[in-house]
């Protein structure tokens, strides 16, 4: 059994693999204990409960965390005896050739989320949007070239800036959305919300414009008339209905691409 995690900003995620079956996906935030505990919580009780053959021995991780969290995963994974694979983002891997100057520092789960795509989406220019607790846009061409993203504050980000300047603001608890809000609340929440897809939409069609002009694809010339656009992270779900109808929404993108990683680093256990 392998378990595939995802440590973001605000919640850790994860699921199940075994034998190429990948269970849903699972979540918690860290409101109440760090990502490592709740980590070491959910192997304590998995060794406890499951069989033999179930039980997890190998984890493949990707994270936003500091380095005091890999460090702590490392050692319950030591005292367990559990592999640990860590995704690190590369200069190339799996396809996917990163367009930093400095490989290591684009963030690791821009990286998988574009090895996802390559791997789903061959011979497909493509634009990953991820929506958590910031906004990522990355754009890339159908022989896996990134070309670069941008970064935008999330959704409460975005809210939290504003009513730390305004004594008078409460934070936003509200699900109305409108162009004409009368209070101040769903000002707020509608304005972010209207503000951040216009700029998603902005700039997705101006990445949208560059990468159809890009037409060699694997040597060979060949004119592009599409590109698909992903939506994934913690507030796609509540953004999506704004976008493009074209606009696909993927739940689990990540574990999607973790599981693809899983399988192509190490065969001989999902047999």
């Amino acid at each position: 059994m392998m378990l595939l995690v995802d440590a973001g900003n605000s919640r850790i995620k994860w699921s199940l693999l075994h034998k190429g079956k990948r269970s849903k996906q699972f979540a918690q935030d860290y409101t109440q204990e760090s990502a490592d505990i709740i980590l070491l919580g959910l192997l304590q009780a998995r060794l406890k409960q499951a069989k033999t053959e179930k039980r997890i021995r190998h984890i493949v991780l990707v994270s936003v965390l500091a380095d005091n969290f890999m460090r702590n995963v490392e050692k319950h994974c030591q005292a367990l005896n559990i592999s640990l694979h860590i995704i690190r983002s590369e200069a190339e891997a799996y396809g996917v050739r990163n367009a930093y100057e400095n490989a290591t520092r684009l963030g690791a789960d821009r990286f998988v989320g574009l090895i996802t795509a390559h791997h789903l989406m061959p011979n497909q220019h493509c634009i990953i949007v991820s929506c958590g607790t910031a906004i990522t846009i990355d754009a890339m061409t159908a022989t896996g070239q990134h070309l670069g993203g941008l970064i935008l504050p999330g959704l409460q980000s975005f809210s939290d800036s504003l009513i730390k300047k305004s004594a008078l603001l409460d934070t936003p608890n509200t699900s109305k959305v409108t162009l004409f809000a009368k209070n101040t609340t769903d000002a707020i929440s509608s304005g972010n919300i209207y503000g951040l897809v216009d700029a998603i939409n902005g700039i997705s069609s101006r990445m949208k414009g560059k990468l159809l002009k890009i037409n060699n694809i694997g040597g060979k010339t060949k004119k592009m008339t599409s590109v698909q656009t992903i939506l994934c992270g913690g507030d796609a779900k509540l953004i999506h209905q704004y976008l493009s109808a074209s606009t696909q929404r993927e739940d689990d993108w990540l574990m999607q691409g973790l599981q693809f990683i899983a399988e192509s680093t190490f065969p001989r256990l999902q047999k």
